[in-house]
């Protein structure tokens, strides 16, 4: 056996199956990051998929390991990081080309993206009939300082930054990450010292072959509701506050049909999910960044498939302020079957690296 370089130990911790669940871990440069190959094996000795790339902000100090492993509900392992001179390989690897945008392509699944997603193809089907957006009070950003930063990653994972700047000189990043393992593609939008009142949108146009949608959303134990040209538009709708942390309300066709309130953003947390489901193809949406000073968020789900997610900051906002989102794409998916997937991006198993004498791993 080749000497272990690192511990880390990972828990589920939600009751929820994890099937190859991507993970981060991030470690120290040290005399061991020299070490040209290294694999990272479970109790039984298998080798999971990884990926070692440089850390983003503070790349001359760490690296990242991206890391993908499966979990029954409540598991926990303590995995060995070794040098190995044969890690295993990707089963479907990411594959990035770069022309006019970037196009990762899979087996089943392709995406072609850039700051936003343009085109997502899964067996065959196209699930956008146009590219996603994000507007803050109505415009959208311009690129600055040479644009894209960097694209990183693949066959585990790709990432893109972009560095833009809004019409009234206020600077923005937008982050997006896609993994080999799901199909997700994660988008995080920031602000350089946002205004009070800023509203921002996502948008993103499914393309819809049904007469009749049906959707749910997390809030309040689920929340179950279809869309048909009786009501054509449903509406959950989010005030932020003391106490109650979140109160909120659901209305189909002008109609008010459910409210509620929870009392804690960690209470909150989980119930920060959509779906959107046709005759063949689902979206499920995570919020994964809200920011402490957010207002309100309002979620706008049509027939015709327009998905529009609208957050206003309040009067005294952070000096910076992110949103994040996660689109999931699946196809011919019961609403009933995919109920856990949001809850599976919001609450991911932990990662904790154990100390060890020849590395400075951390959390």
């Amino acid at each position: 056996m080749s000497e272990i370089l690192a511990r880390i130990r990972v828990r589920e911790t939600h009751g929820i199956r994890r099937f190859l669940y991507p993970l981060i871990a991030y470690l120290e440069r040290s005399d061991w990051s020299e070490v040209g190959s290294v694999s990272l094996f479970t109790p039984q000795e298998q080798k999971l998929p990884i990926q070692r790339t440089p850390a983003h902000k503070d790349a001359w100090l760490r690296e990242r390991l991206d890391f993908a492993i499966s979990l029954e509900p409540f598991e926990e392992l303590e995995l060995e990081l070794r040098a190995d001179t044969s890690p295993v390989d990707m089963d479907d690897p990411l594959s990035v080309t770069e022309e006019g945008g970037y196009h990762s392509r899979q087996q089943r699944f392709g995406i072609s993206f850039l700051a936003g997603i343009d085109k997502v193809i899964y067996d065959g089907i196209s699930h956008l009939r146009g590219r996603t957006t994000i507007l803050r009070n109505g415009a959208e950003a311009a690129y600055r300082g040479g644009g894209y930063a960097y694209v990183q990653g693949y066959p585990l994972n790709a990432r893109t930054e972009s560095h833009q700047e809004y019409n009234d000189n206020i600077k923005a990043q937008t982050h997006l990450e896609i993994t080999a393992c799901k199909s997700w593609a994660t988008i995080t939008h920031s602000l350089e010292q946002p205004q009070p009142n800023d509203e921002i949108v996502f948008t993103l146009p499914l393309a819809i072959t049904s007469s009749t949608l049906t959707c749910d959303f997390g809030v309040g134990g689920y929340v179950f509701g279809k869309l048909d040209a009786n009501a054509p538009e449903i509406v959950w709708h989010t005030e932020f506050g003391d106490a109650p942390y979140a109160k909120w309300t659901v209305a189909a066709a002008g109609r008010l049909d459910y409210v509620g309130e929870v009392s804690s953003a960690e209470a909150f947390l989980p119930q920060r999910w959509f779906h959107l489901i046709d005759s063949d193809k689902a979206l499920a949406v995570a919020i994964t960044q809200l920011p402490d000073t957010c207002q309100s968020m309002t979620v706008r789900l049509t027939l015709a498939g327009d998905i529009t997610i609208v957050f206003k900051l309040g009067g005294f906002p952070d000096a910076v302020a992110a949103f994040g989102v996660c689109y999931h794409f699946l196809n011919n998916v019961p609403a009933i079957a995919a109920a856990t997937n949001p809850q599976s991006i919001l609450l991911p198993p932990t990662v904790e690296v154990l100390p060890s004498d020849l590395t400075g791993w951390q959390e």
